[in-house]
C-alpha cells in the first residue's frame, strides 16, 4: 500500500527531506532517495527537488504536484527490491502513456538506493549547525558530503545543495506575536518566540515553537543570525526596540521587521540613523508586512509572512538546489 508518511502531515516547503530519510531508516526500512534531475515545459518543482520512499510504501515529498507520485513510489520500491539505481522519465515521451504532466511538461528522475545512513547523517549534522552542505552523487554507491561548497560542481555526476532551514525569531507580546509564531511554524519555519509575559508564551505550547521569557530591554541578547533567518519585533511598548535593533542591524538576517505606524517607523529610523546606523531605513520593514488591509492578528501575520517569503525567494531562496551535468545521469545507473 502506498501512503504518505504520517510524520509529514504538517505543512512544509519540501526543500529538505534528510530527517525523513533518517526517520524511515530508524524504522528499519530500506529507503530510496529520488531526485528531479531535469525538467522541461514547466515542472511544478525545480531541479533538485526530492522524494524519499521507504520499502513499505511510505514516502515524503512531492515531485509532480500529485499526479504521478504513485508511479514514482512503485519505481522506487522496485529499485529497492533489485538493489539497483535507475532513472525514470515522466511526461512527454515517457513509457507511462497514461501519466500526463501539466502543460506538456516532462521530468527526469534519478532513483538512488545506495545512499547510506552515515552520509545522510553527515548532511543532517551540518544543517543542524546551520551550514550550507552539498551531497555529491559521483557514481553508483559513491557519494561525498561537502561543507560550504561554494558555487562549484563535481567533475562528474551531480550535486544536491541543502540550505539551513528558514528560521524566524519573534520578539513581542500579545496576539499578533503568538499568531505570527504559530503561522510561521506551520509554514515550514523554525520559530522562536521571546516575550515579556507568560501568557504570550503559553499560547504557543505544544506547537513546536521554542519560547523564551524576556526580563528587560537591556538584558536581551540576540543569538548569531545567518542569511536564512528573519526577525520581527511586535511590541506595543516600543522601548523594547532600540536595544534589539542595535544588535540586529549588523547581522546577516535576510529580513527585519517591526510593528508600528508609519510615523512610529520614521521616528524609529531617525533615532537609529542618529546613533550611527544609516542602513536602518532600508533594512527594517515598517510598517511591517505587505499592505493587504489586514484587520486582525491572523491577517497581520499573513501579511508579514508573505513579505518574508517574498524577500527570501528573491534572495537566498533563489539559489539552485541542483548543480552539475545532468546529461551524465545515465552513467550513474548500476
Amino acid at each position: 500500500m502506498i501512503r504518505e508518511a504520517a510524520i509529514n502531515t504538517r505543512l512544509r516547503g519540501w526543500d529538505c527531506l534528510v530527517e525523513d530519510f533518517l526517520a524511515f531508516r530508524a524504522q528499519g526500512q530500506a529507503v530510496a532517495l529520488v531526485t528531479l534531475v531535469n525538467s522541461e515545459g514547466g515542472s511544478p518543482r525545480p531541479p533538485g527537488s526530492q522524494m524519499v520512499v521507504a520499502a513499505n510504501g511510505d514516502y515524503a515529498g512531492h515531485l509532480t504536484g500529485g499526479c504521478a507520485e504513485s508511479v514514482i513510489v512503485d519505481e522506487a520500491r522496485a529499485a529497492l527490491g533489485e538493489g539497483r539505481n535507475r532513472t525514470l522519465h515522466l511526461g512527454a515521451g515517457s513509457q507511462y502513456l497514461d501519466i500526463q504532466l501539466p502543460c506538456g511538461a516532462s521530468v527526469a528522475l534519478y532513483i538512488d538506493v545506495t545512499v547510506d545512513d552515515h552520509t545522510m547523517a553527515a548532511v543532517q549534522r551540518a544543517l543542524a549547525q546551520r551550514q550550507v552542505v552539498a551531497l555529491d552523487t559521483l557514481a553508483p554507491g559513491s557519494h561525498q558530503v561537502v561543507i560550504d561548497p561554494g558555487e562549484g560542481s563535481p567533475a562528474k555526476g551531480f550535486r544536491r545543495l541543502y540550505y539551513p532551514p528558514r528560521r524566524l525569531l519573534v520578539y513581542g507580546k500579545g496576539p499578533n506575536a503568538y499568531t505570527l509564531a504559530r503561522l510561521a511554524r506551520e509554514s515550514d519555519f523554525q520559530v522562536s518566540l521571546y516575550a515579556p509575559d507568560q501568557a504570550t508564551l503559553a499560547a504557543c505550547e505544544d506547537t513546536g515553537v521554542d519560547t523564551g521569557l524576556l526580563s528587560s530591554p537591556s538584558s536581551v541578547r540576540v543569538p548569531p543570525l545567518d542569511a536564512h533567518t528573519a526577525v520581527v519585533l511586535m511590541f506595543h511598548e516600543h522601548d523594547w526596540e532600540p536595544a534589539l535593533l542595535r544588535q540586529l542591524l549588523p547581522t546577516d538576517a535576510f529580513y527585519l521587521g517591526a510593528l508600528g505606524s508609519r510615523r512610529t517607523h520614521q521616528q524609529r529610523c531617525e533615532q537609529l540613523v542618529a546613533e550611527g546606523f544609516p542602513q536602518a531605513p532600508e533594512r527594517i520593514h515598517g510598517p511591517v508586512g505587505l499592505d493587504i488591509g489586514a484587520g486582525n492578528p491572523v491577517e497581520i501575520a499573513l501579511s508579514i509572512l508573505a513579505e518574508m517569503v517574498r524577500d527570501y525567494r528573491r534572495g537566498q531562496g533563489s539559489r539552485p538546489l541542483l548543480v552539475g551535468a545532468t546529461s551524465g545521469i545515465a552513467g550513474l545507473v548500476t
